[in-house]
C-alpha cells in the first residue's frame, strides 16, 4: 500500500521558483514547497550546536555561579548521572528547538504548522502513535534481543536506570526523559528533518534516511538498530497523519516503558 499522499500527483503541475528536483531514484514532486537543498545539512548543524554548546559553554558558568562544585558533576564516571546532568540535557534540548524554530520561521518564512505542530484530526494522531508505539515495542523488542543477550545491558541504560533509583531523582529522569527528549527530537529529526528529506525523496526513503539519521545521532552502537527500528516507525506515524503528535506520543510511551522496565530490572 502506498504511503504518499494520493493529492501528489496533481502538485506535478505546480511551478515552484527555484526547483529542479534531482534525485537517483526518481523525479519527485513533494506534496508543500521545498526547502533549499542545504537544509538537511543546516538543520542538523544547528541542532549539534543547540547540543553541545550547552555542554560546553553551561558548565563553566555553572561553577563560577556556585551551582556545581566542577565539570565532574556532570559526568557518569560513577555510573549513575546526576541531576545537573539532566538539567544539562533539558536545557540543550530547549536549545536546539529554538534554534530550528527560529530557523523555520525567520529564515524559512514558514508557520509552525510546516513542522507540524497542528491540532487538526488529533484523535486520528493519538491513535496512530499508540498503534505505532505497540508495533515499534515489539519490533525493536526483537532487533535487540539478541544484542543483549550476546553483549549485555547497554551502559547508558545502566546509568539511566541506576540514576533513576536515586531518591528524589525519577521525576526529573521522567521530566527529561519522557516529556522534553521526545518533544525536541520529533520536532527536529520528524518535524525538520523528515520534511528536508521527504522535498527531495520518495516516502520510502525518507523514511529510512530518517531513520537512520535518528540512529547514528544518538551515539549508541549496541542500540542503533533498535533506534533504526523506531525511527522508522516515528517517520511513518508522521507520514500518514501529518501532524507531529502522533510521534510525540508514540516516542513518549517508548521511552516511559524504557525507562521504568529497565529502572524494575537493576531496582531488583
Amino acid at each position: 500500500m502506498p504511503i504518499g499522499n494520493e493529492n501528489d500527483k496533481s502538485l506535478e503541475a505546480i511551478d515552484w521558483d527555484e526547483f529542479h528536483p534531482t534525485s537517483p531514484y526518481d523525479v519527485y514532486v513533494p506534496r508543500t514547497p521545498p526547502r533549499k537543498k542545504w537544509s538537511i545539512v543546516l538543520g542538523l548543524l544547528l541542532y549539534l550546536i543547540g547540543q553541545f554548546s550547552v555542554s560546553l559553554f553551561l558548565p563553566p558558568l555553572l561553577i563560577r555561579a556556585g551551582v556545581i562544585s566542577s565539570s565532574e558533576v556532570l559526568t557518569t564516571a560513577s555510573g549513575i548521572i546526576t541531576a545537573a546532568t539532566f538539567w544539562l540535557l533539558i536545557v540543550a534540548d530547549i536549545v536546539s528547538v529554538a534554534l530550528i524554530v527560529a530557523l523555520v520561521l525567520s529564515f524559512y518564512k514558514e508557520k509552525l504548522s510546516s513542522l507540524g505542530l497542528k491540532t487538526k484530526k488529533l484523535p486520528k494522531a493519538l491513535l496512530y502513535g499508540v498503534v505505532g508505539f505497540v508495533v515499534a515495542f515489539i519490533v525493536a523488542g526483537i532487533a535487540s534481543y539478541p544484542i543483549e543477550q550476546h553483549f549485555g545491558v547497554d551502559p547508558t541504560q545502566q546509568a539511566l536506570s541506576q540514576s533513576a533509583t536515586v531518591s528524589g531523582l525519577l521525576p526529573l529522569v521522567l521530566l527529561s526523559g519522557v516529556i522534553i527528549a521526545p518533544i525536541a527530537e520529533e520536532i527536529v529529526f520528524r518535524g525538520y528533518l523528515y520534511k528536508a528529506f521527504r522535498d527531495r525523496f520518495k516516502p520510502w526513503y525518507a523514511i529510512v534516511m530518517s531513520a537512520a539519521l535518528f540512529s547514528a545521532i544518538h551515539l549508541e552502537p549496541l542500540a542503533a538498530v533498535p533506534l533504526f527500528v523506531i525511527g522508522v516507525v516515528l517517520a511513518y506515524v508522521y507520514e500518514k497523519t501529518d501532524n507531529l503528535m502522533a510521534p510525540i506520543a508514540l516516542h513518549m510511551l517508548n521511552n516511559a516503558v524504557a525507562f521504568l522496565s529497565v529502572a524494575v530490572i537493576f531496582v531488583r
